[in-house]
């Protein structure tokens, strides 16, 4: 049986990164808070169920936990293979102009709850059978969830999207074989090998992915010519390399520029604009970049040492090397982009990644920047924000190189006279160049600037502006060359020291010069002030709030329908409303699946204390998903890459709360036990509450090695506390009243299933610190519904 119930978790959980994974490739990272909240949804039904209809499921638990858990596979199958066709295809750009694509949306829902809610159910007809040993049916749970997260992970590098959940489909069928009992034991081995078959079957050939056709790739293919020529799986996604005849990129290109564009194949990752495959020849007459106010870095000098964070596929390492750096770091987090741009298109780059100049580094930009101590003539981040403005789909990504913290340590690691320099799209309504100017007026004033103007230099093409923060002062033949490659390329300085009103829109006119007003006022006392008029959020994202894309202010929403119509607005910021759409229908269904089994069970369990119940349970839902939300979000940061901090986030809090659950079989359910462990768990929040931050700051730099184990204790001290009330819980909730056990189990799922989804939202708005914060509360909450018990506890 814990054989059984570890494959079984094990594929829950890999089956949940598979269909992460997928909805990425299909749509925006967003879904995936909804498919956690799906996930969890499933376990809260399957308790409600078994709350209702208890003595039924327990009656035919043999014959129901092999059919259960073969239905858990097949409909893992089918959810895929229908989530892209017919009525459960949907398009996150549609969802505000009708035709039905929220419906498209709930059926999508439908489909990939039920997997989970069987899976769930056989897990929770386990737990209600052996309750007496919950501590280790608990911890075969966790654990096994924890090594699936894992599992996925490392799968997700050698699996396409399509096929991965094929894998997760196989692990769940698998787990029957544990339970086969002699009746029946031959048809259910045939069904069994029957659905193995075809899984093998998709793995060989999966099933055709359908993007949004407004993704990047799919516009791309509309292209006369245009293949895909290369596709490779791997962490961050799926990349394709694709070539067409037409396809060129010149981002921002002067109006000075008279020669021709070149072709250029092109990387996808997950179906999104990844760069061009670029190359560099001594013998090249020109470099695209040197006709783009991205030129700016070496108009004023020539820079030996170079670091370029997100490299990408070579663009800007190619225009250092015109430029004649004479050594350049190159930060790339994409191991498979990486892999690709130094073996199958080396041919394409003309073998740039291995010129004696350069030296790749594959982890994350703040990662590299904590544990270097090198000085730099310049440091370059990559281009931010979309062509003619985007729609706001990544509000909800960590963007930790955009905080104020980032660039402190960009600044600290720059040569003398070395400067930062940051290229964005112009925006309508203006976002990121405004944001940006904060972000640069408030981070020099934590470095103690006061003249702000004197360090600061931003030139404006018809698209793009780039700025250049210097560490030294800006001198009069500074200023002097700015002019010069501004007259040349018919580019407009936009800060400049001695600047003229009439000098910013020469050559480049501006439909609304009030851009030029909020950009003074930025570098002013008069900041805080339009912090709070301006339409959007354009405070300075910081690591506790790392959401640098993160605009849209919900005041506003009136007066941006009043201006905008109210069907353009969710165009102008699509992620943020996409997200709290999908929280307010999670949310919906996760109340019904409470307030029912509720009422039903009014009656039959009058004075069975169901308002500890609530309580308890709610609070240890909450409080552990906060919690473990906030660490993956924070450990992003940490360990340099999304895919691999959650892995290990949620391995590590599931194998230790799994350790807590089987340590707690061995303690008595009293009230003075349990509330004595919440007081600890309570403790341990708020210490990280308010020195989380600061801890990892002062490890970020040490060796890998110290860095995983020092990690791994933070996560697991607290993960192992909170593995201990659950269980004591459902102990102590079969002396007071045993029915109720089932109902316990769908609230702590339930509750989870909201706070999966809110946490998100809440990080965004309050910061990490607050989320974390609130899970201390929660578990006090829970620690203080147990005096509502204690007699009955105690007697």
């Amino acid at each position: 049986m814990l054989a059984a119930v570890a494959l079984l978790s094990s594929a829950l959980i890999a089956y949940q990164v598979a269909i992460i994974q997928l909805l990425s490739m299909m749509q925006w990272y967003h879904y995936a808070s909804m498919v956690i909240s799906v996930a969890l949804l499933g376990f809260g039904a399957a308790g409600s169920l078994l709350s209702l209809k208890r003595e039924w499921l327990l009656r035919h638990s043999n014959n129901l936990l092999p059919l259960l858990m073969i239905g858990c596979g097949i409909t893992m199958i089918t959810a895929v293979e229908l989530s892209g066709s017919g009525l459960a295809r949907f398009d996150s750009y549609l969802l505000f102009t009708g035709d039905w694509q929220w419906l498209r949306l709930l059926i999508s829902y439908i489909l990939f709850f039920i997997p989970f809610f069987l899976g769930a159910l056989a897990l929770g007809i386990v737990f209600t059978k052996n309750v007496a040993e919950i501590g280790k049916v608990y911890f075969s749970n966790l654990a096994a969830s924890g090594i699936g997260a894992l599992l996925a992970a490392f799968l997700a590098g050698y699996f396409f999207p399509a096929s991965l959940p094929m894998v997760a489909a196989l692990m769940a069928i698998m787990a029957v074989l544990f339970l086969l009992q002699k009746k029946d034991r031959w048809l259910i081995i045939a069904m069994i090998f029957s659905i193995t078959v075809f899984i093998f079957y998709r793995l060989d050939k999966p099933a055709l992915i359908k993007l949004s056709e407004y993704k990047s790739l799919s516009k791309t293919l509309n292209l006369p010519g245009a293949r895909i020529l290369i596709q490779k799986p791997g962490a961050y996604g799926l990349v394709q390399v694709v070539s067409a005849d037409a396809l060129r990129y010149a981002p921002g290109l002067s109006l000075a520029f008279d020669k021709d564009v070149p072709v250029k194949k092109v990387i996808f990752n997950n179906g999104d604009w990844f760069g061009p495959v670029d190359s560099w020849n001594p013998a090249d007459s020109f470099h695209l970049l040197d006709y783009t106010t991205m030129m700016l870095p070496y108009v004023l000098k020539k820079r030996n040492n170079v670091l370029l964070l997100n490299a990408g596929t070579g663009l800007n390492i190619s225009h250092a090397l015109r430029n004649q750096a004479s050594h350049i770091d190159a930060v790339e987090p994409h191991r498979t982009v990486a892999k690709l741009l130094l073996n199958e298109l080396a041919a394409d780059n003309d073998s740039l990644f291995y010129l004696p100049q350069i030296k790749m580094h594959i982890t994350e930009p703040r990662s590299f920047l904590s544990s270097t101590n090198k000085k730099y003539g310049l440091i370059q981040l990559p281009m931010i924000g979309a062509f003619g403005g985007g729609v706001g789909l990544y509000a909800m990504r960590e963007e930790y190189g955009l905080t104020k913290e980032g660039f402190l340590k960009m600044w600290n690691l720059l040569e003398d006279d070395g400067v930062i320099s940051i290229t964005t799209w112009m925006d309508y309504p203006f976002r990121n160049s405004l944001k940006i100017t904060a972000t640069l007026a408030e981070f020099l004033e934590d470095a103690g600037i006061t003249q702000l103007r004197s360090h600061i230099v931003a030139v404006r093409s018809w698209a793009t502006v780039t700025y250049l923060l210097k560490r030294s002062v800006l001198t009069d033949a500074d200023t002097a060359a700015i002019r010069n490659f501004c007259a040349a390329y018919f580019f407009d300085p936009l800060l400049l020291p001695g600047l003229k009103q009439e000098e910013r829109m020469i050559h480049n006119g501006i439909s609304d010069s009030s851009f030029f007003v909020y950009t003074d006022e930025l570098l002013t006392g008069n900041r805080k002030k339009l912090y709070a008029e301006y339409g959007f959020h354009i405070k300075p994202a910081t690591d506790d709030k790392p959401y640098f894309s993160q605009f849209l202010r919900r005041k506003s929403l009136p007066h941006l329908s009043n201006v905008f119509g109210s069907q353009n607005v969710s165009f102008i910021e699509l992620g943020w409303l996409i997200s709290v759409i999908t929280f307010l229908q999670i949310t919906l269904m996760a109340v019904l699946l409470i307030v029912t089994p509720l009422f039903k069970l009014r009656r039959v369990n009058r004075g069975s204390k169901k308002n500890w119940t609530l309580l308890y349970f709610s609070g240890l839902g909450i409080g552990y998903m906060f919690f473990e939300i906030v660490l993956i979000q924070k450990f992003i940061l940490f360990f340099g890459n999304p895919v691999y901090a959650s892995a290990i986030v949620i391995c590590v809090m599931l194998l230790a709360s799994g350790a807590g659950s089987y340590y707690s079989s061995r303690l008595v359910p009293a009230p003075k036990v349990m509330q004595r462990i919440l007081v600890m768990i309570f403790l341990f929040l708020l210490a990280y509450t308010f020195g989380l931050k600061s801890l990892l700051q002062q490890i970020a730099s040490v060796p890998d090695l110290f860095k995983l184990i020092t990690s791994m204790l933070i996560i697991a001290c607290p993960a192992f506390l909170m593995g201990m009330p659950f269980p004591l819980g459902l102990r102590a909730q079969a002396v007071i009243a045993e029915r109720n056990i089932p109902w316990a189990w769908g609230i702590n799922g339930c509750m989870s299933v909201i706070s999966a989804a809110l946490a998100t939202l809440l990080t965004v708005e309050t910061g990490f610190s607050f989320v974390i914060m609130l899970a201390a509360i929660c578990y006090a909450l829970s620690m203080m519904s147990v005096w509502l018990v204690r007699e009955r506890m105690n007697s």
